[in-house]
């Protein structure tokens, strides 16, 4: 196999590529004959890209992603509104392309979040929708130290607030889902049960509304490494999350609708903040005793994710390890067809 990287800057990913044989068998034989090897690299790197092999679908995808871990799982806790294509595969999300989505290590709020994610691309892009990863240990490392030092000592609590089956949500532009469409059912006790297996308080509001709260450190030490990671769903949770990546989105593009979509994200950020109370938005993020996390330090935490973000475009039949642990992800603003697949692995 052929191994590089595109930057030399950044080690993630390291690209793995064929040299001859290209099938899907060729690939999984080779992993199943470097496990140990795999892994290594896998942990040491973050991320690695197989690319210019041919996979051909979901059950192609999900027959990698097993060869490298098995212990698939189909359970989703998380945010984005996603469709079932096999056993394990998922559509990584059925968010429209305008909205981006912030950098965030996969479900990290969980007790029980995913160890490994894997990326599929089905249908390639042809106008943005690259998946940017992130180093977040770098990000640690490189954080203001009186900031860090706060958010290890307060901890993080999150908040989700979620409409019931039976209520319409057409002007809640951040509302991603309905509690029932989340854990496939309108029983409150299985809810509740599904919600102490992964370590998730339950809150039923209003008429039959249902907010999520979890509590956990800011970091997470990589339980093979030994390293503190900044491990958690600020960058994306935050209330002033989106408006920050919109504005750093048009940096890096420079398209006036980009612009003009950022400013009206800004606005509508601002408006909301004025006329609704945290604990009512969709998604937030507070310090764990519920004080409000200034806007300065996610603004800051954005500025590093950026400066160790590696971005690059997909290409057909790519899959794309990730060490969830350690390496981010996210998702730029597109137009036009594009279909990324995703499954995961935890213990």
């Amino acid at each position: 196999m052929k191994k590089y990287f595109f930057d030399k800057t950044k080690t993630y990913p390291l690209v793995v590529e064929p040299q001859n044989n290209n099938s899907k068998n060729n690939l999984t034989d080779w992993i199943n004959a470097h496990k140990s090897e795999v892994e290594s690299e896998l942990t040491n790197h973050g991320a690695i890209l197989f690319r210019g092999f041919d996979i051909k679908d979901a059950q192609d995808f999900e027959d990698v992603a097993s060869s490298i871990d098995k212990d698939l799982k189909n359970d989703y806790l998380g945010t984005s509104p996603r469709n079932s294509r096999s056993k394990y595969t998922f559509s990584a999300s059925e968010l429209p392309g305008h909205y981006p989505i912030m950098q965030h290590c996969e479900m990290s709020f969980l007790s029980k979040p995913p160890r490994k994610l894997f990326f599929y691309c089905y249908v390639e892009p042809k106008n943005g929708g690259e998946t940017p990863i992130c180093d977040f240990r770098r990000v640690l490392e490189q954080m203001d130290p009186k900031i860090r030092s706060e958010f290890q000592e307060k901890g993080i609590r999150t908040v989700r607030n979620y409409d019931g089956p039976n209520q319409k949500s057409l002007f809640k532009l951040f509302q991603l889902k309905k509690w029932n469409e989340m854990f496939h059912t309108t029983n409150h006790k299985e809810v509740e049960e599904k919600c102490a297996e992964y370590g998730i308080k339950p809150q039923w509001t209003g008429t039959d509304k249902l907010r999520l709260i979890n509590e956990q450190p800011a970091t997470k030490t990589h339980p093979k490494t030994g390293e503190e990671v900044w491990f958690n769903h600020l960058s994306i949770f935050h209330a002033d999350a989106a408006a920050i990546e919109y504005k750093k989105i048009v940096e890096y593009r420079k398209k006036f609708n980009l612009w003009l979509a950022s400013f009206l994200l800004s606005a509508f950020t601002f408006i909301k903040k004025i006329v609704a109370k945290s604990e009512n938005f969709s998604m937030h993020t507070t310090f764990l005793d519920g004080s409000e996390i200034p806007k300065k330090y996610v603004q800051h935490i954005e500025d590093l994710i950026w400066a160790n973000m590696s971005i690059f475009k997909w290409k057909k039949g790519d899959v794309l390890a990730l060490d969830n642990y350690s390496t981010s992800h996210g998702r730029l603003p597109y137009s036009g067809p594009r279909d990324v697949l995703v499954c995961w692995a935890e213990d």
